[in-house]
């Protein structure tokens, strides 16, 4: 059964994006196939661009809308290829194969929207039986 993580950051989509990059540089290190879900093709780009510098020291190969031989790929389709470890939901709707990985990460970010959308997610995992974990980054600076 998927694990289900949620993150409470403080800033905006931007640093949504950051904390994606750090988590996937992590579980990169960790020998984890990644998937990053996107809303668009633009949110895709973006964080294609971020991959590469958002740190000087990190190295993250990366693809978007990659084959199954990409570690890390950066989708915005409803089509997982055949990622399955760690998806990370950048999108605003929960994609219905998300069941098919390990992990799958939420971020929940200083808009009231996303913080409802985020809510009304945990809901619907929890209702499903899905074990659900909350880190609260926001005293982390």
């Amino acid at each position: 059964m998927t694990h289900i993580n949620f993150y409470k950051i403080s800033g905006g989509f931007d640093a949504s994006l950051t904390l994606a990059c750090q988590l996937t540089e992590k579980a990169y290190q960790q020998g984890i196939q990644v998937l990053l879900h996107t809303g668009s093709e633009d949110v895709s780009h973006q964080l294609d661009g971020m991959l590469w510098s958002f740190r000087p020291t990190a190295f993250i190969p990366h693809a978007i809308e990659s084959g199954p031989a990409s570690a890390v790929a950066i989708n915005h389709a409803d089509d997982p290829g055949e990622h399955h470890g760690l998806l990370i939901n950048l999108a605003d709707n929960t994609p219905g194969w998300f069941s098919r990985f390990e992990k799958a990460i939420e971020i929940v970010y200083d808009d009231q929207q996303v913080i409802e959308l985020k809510r009304a997610r945990f809901g619907f995992y929890k209702h499903r039986g899905y074990p659900l974990n909350f880190h609260d980054l926001t005293n982390n600076k």
